[in-house]
């Protein structure tokens, strides 16, 4: 059998990951081993061994050939070289055919590897590349390395670590979120209040499922509109005034408690970096609606009104929105104009007043 050794920090996995592995899998025709090492480059901002499991065992549960190794994990040794964990896979599967898959980078400066000689004579090098980077002849020739090419996807794990790239498995960024890992959740916990914070990652829950239900393209981007719409609520509110004016100023005569959704799409762009319209607009217009609305912004207004944390029973609400987003959509519009009233609040700003005769009259 094929079995083709992949280490790393996987700190976190990322799709760049997962591409590389499921390539190598398909070219090679066997099973790539995640094999995770204990201490990762990025200790002031590692996950703990626990968390980079879990969230490694999640991005390959229905992976078909992908499996992970705790070799370096449960090592006693302080460091582990490359050349220790093949020698115990040769030991661990004498009989098979071992691969060590290496990215384009590490192919270059393999020469200066310990034992690097050894290691090529133990079993065959792999390296994965993609269009436009520039491989060293000299190592791939000194140490017979065979080439993978894949796709051109670029990851940064310090990006996703910071929340301004969201190129991980679903399921492994809401591990993330749920557990407040690395410095993006540390900042969120910063800006909003716990009962804030508590309140976003539930509004992103329901877009999601939300936006799973209607096949969208990318739920993914439902949740993080969601996690992120509330990021301008716990900033003073002359601030919230102060950005809306300078940033949004033809929303400047809208009444103060909409100045947070305009702070918070300035916010997102500035500090996080995000540039997606259709995210952009569904904060910039969350808490107001406006009469032109795509259903993304459609979906984070209606999780914003109707998540579980609420308290009241929305679950009839949340199922219309599942059922089809762009009826339900007025269903919790009406809801929430009736509530409104019910409480005698304004309605007549030119936002909600628009919103409410585009979709409801």
């Amino acid at each position: 059998m094929n079995r083709i050794i992949f280490g790393g920090a996987f700190d976190p996995v990322h799709n760049g990951h997962i591409n590389m592995a499921l390539k190598a899998a398909k070219e090679l025709d066997g099973e790539v081993i995640f094999v995770p090492a204990r201490i990762s480059v990025w200790k002031e901002v590692s996950a703990s061994i626990n968390d980079k499991m879990n969230m490694l065992r999640l991005a390959i549960k229905d992976k078909k050939n992908l499996s992970i190794d705790e070799f370096e994990l449960n090592s006693e040794k302080d460091v582990n070289y490359s050349i220790d964990t093949v020698l115990y896979f040769k030991e661990k599967y004498p009989n098979d055919n071992l691969f060590f898959l290496i990215g384009v980078d590490q192919a270059n400066a393999f020469d200066r590897w310990k034992e690097a000689d050894k290691i090529a004579e133990l079993l065959q090098i792999v390296y994965y590349t993609r269009p436009g980077y520039v491989e060293d002849p000299e190592n791939i020739k000194r140490f017979h390395m065979q080439k993978i090419e894949g796709l051109g996807i670029e990851v940064s794990s310090t990006d996703i670590r910071k929340l301004k790239s969201f190129e991980l498995p679903d399921d492994v960024l809401f591990y993330i979120v749920e557990h407040n890992l690395y410095e993006g959740m540390v900042e969120l916990n910063y800006i909003l209040t716990p009962h804030r914070l508590a309140h976003s990652k539930s509004v992103a829950k329901t877009a999601y499922e939300i936006a799973k239900a209607n096949n969208l393209d990318n739920p993914l981007k439902a949740f993080i509109a969601g996690l992120f719409h509330d990021i301008g609520k716990d900033i003073a509110e002359d601030k919230q005034y102060e950005m809306t004016k300078k940033y949004y100023p033809e929303y400047a005569d809208i009444p103060k408690f909409a100045y947070h959704q305009f702070a918070g799409a300035h916010l997102v762009q500035e500090m996080f970096g995000f540039k997606d319209p259709d995210i952009i607009e569904a904060i910039k217009f969350h808490s107001t609606g406006n009469e032109n609305m795509g259903l993304l912004a459609k979906i984070i207004y209606a999780s914003d009104k109707i998540e579980p944390t609420r308290g009241f029973d929305s679950s009839d609400l949340i199922n219309a929105m599942k059922n089809d987003a762009e009826q339900g959509f007025k269903i919790v519009l009406q809801a929430n104009k009736d509530f409104l009233l019910s409480k005698e609040k304004d309605i007549n700003n030119r936002l909600t007043y628009k919103c409410f005769k585009q979709y409801l009259d």
